[in-house]
């Protein structure tokens, strides 16, 4: 068994939907355990990852073809903290003096907490809507299980 990170941006873009059961033909960046996603997943779950899916590159090192065994949903808690942002400068496109960049006065940013990430398991991804849970988790991506196809 392979178990294949997916991340939810790239599959938002260029995914089909699929659940347990299918086959799949991912084109998989790496092999090699991910260090930006030590935050996000902690050292134990990013241990067990075997691959990287992505369909953003020209030619990929290798791909992981089989049938899908398991999906899990990695959420991870976050925080929502209030920030003041000053005026900045911006370039004009015509290479004109910069201007300064009308802002809202306060804004929301949201910072993930590290060593929160929690598991669940789906049906698939891309199958519906994202799962309505605790407002402070935010969606991470997917851990997919796949029985690699052999001779292919």
């Amino acid at each position: 068994m392979t178990r294949v990170w997916l991340t939810p941006w790239e599959w938002a873009c260029c995914g089909d939907a699929f659940e347990i059961g299918d086959d799949v033909d991912f084109g998989v960046v790496a092999r090699d355990p991910d260090p930006v996603l030590t935050d996000a997943l902690g050292a134990d779950l990013l241990a067990g990852v075997d691959a990287y899916e992505s369909h953003h590159e020209e030619a990929y090192a290798s791909r992981v073809r089989g049938r899908v065994v398991a999906v899990q949903e990695v959420t991870q808690e976050v925080i929502e903290r209030a920030v003041t942002l000053e005026p900045s400068l911006v370039a004009r496109s015509d290479g004109s003096a910069p201007e300064r960049m009308r802002l809202p006065r306060e804004t929301v940013m949201i910072e993930p907490v590290p060593g929160t990430a929690l598991l669940a398991p789906v049906r698939g991804v891309g199958l519906a809507p994202a799962r309505q849970g605790a407002p402070r988790r935010s969606r991470v991506g997917w851990l997919v299980d796949v029985e690699e196809s052999s001779g292919e």
